[in-house]
């Protein structure tokens, strides 16, 4: 387990706090009110200091993000479990109290 956190962080050491997406580019990163880079909050999460759908579920979070993986080509099945073991960990939804 240790192993693959350093492959992780070695990877690209940054992961969305909300949909979990990698964040190797910095063109990836989200904004504060300021214009600011954000490292923790995806462009497609996160912008001008504000979450771009502030009412998502963590389930439709769950559910959206597993449109993308299966485009991407991984199983269905397999991407909605990694997506509700991962996703509840994040920053986003810790806040929230959200653990289901």
């Amino acid at each position: 387990m240790e192993h693959t956190m350093e492959l992780t962080v070695e990877h690209s050491g940054r992961f969305c706090q909300s949909c979990g997406m990698p964040m190797p580019e910095e063109e990836l990163l989200g904004t504060e009110r300021e214009g600011v880079k954000t490292e923790e909050y995806c462009k497609y999460c996160y912008e001008d200091g504000e979450f771009k759908q502030p009412d998502i579920t963590l389930q439709s979070m769950i559910d959206l993000c597993t449109g993308y993986l299966v485009e991407q080509g991984m199983n269905e099945a397999d991407a909605r479990g990694m997506l509700a073991q991962s996703l509840p960990l994040l920053k986003r939804w810790k806040q929230e109290g959200v653990s289901k």
